[in-house]
């Protein structure tokens, strides 16, 4: 998070992106700890891609934005893949959500591969436009009610 607020001084941001940003990596980085610095840019355009194309019409022709997303699913379901498989070759455990889902701990269900994959997908997918946008909101109604916004300073400064 603190990333993403540094160098914001004096600077006009767009909020929607920062927090759209912040909505994905976060999620992203407690699926997967250990290859999130190395996979997640390329991962994010693809799973962009998937974004604009569940809120398009769905006319699954080459060059419709829906196209894009399925094929922008599939590229991230193929990079989450790789990970799978490169974690299956090593001997090392990792203790984040993507290990837990793959060692199947406490579970009654057998989960095949590609419904965990799903499964990540859809945990990343549930919470990004949602939070980015309320974020986002939240940010814009205290940029707009300044008395809102040193109330909230107040408050947290007390805890």
């Amino acid at each position: 998070m603190g990333s993403h607020l540094s160098n914001w001084d004096g600077k006009t941001i767009d909020i929607q992106e920062k927090t759209n940003q912040m909505a994905l990596l976060i999620p992203f980085k407690q699926i997967m700890e250990a290859e999130s610095a190395s996979i997640y840019e390329s991962f994010k355009r693809e799973f962009d891609k998937l974004v604009v194309g569940t809120i398009s019409l769905p006319i699954n022709i080459p060059g419709t934005s829906y196209y894009h997303g399925f094929q922008g699913r599939k590229n991230a379901i193929r990079m989450l893949k790789g990970v799978m498989e490169k974690r299956r070759a090593s001997s090392i455990s990792q203790d984040d959500m993507f290990g837990y889902l793959m060692r199947n701990e406490g579970s009654k269900y057998d989960l095949r591969d590609e419904e965990i994959l799903d499964q990540l997908v859809t945990i990343l997918y549930s919470g990004y436009e949602t939070v980015s946008t309320t974020s986002m909101m939240a940010v814009k109604y205290l940029l707009d009610n300044p008395r809102a916004l040193q109330q909230l300073r107040e408050e947290h400064l007390a805890i």
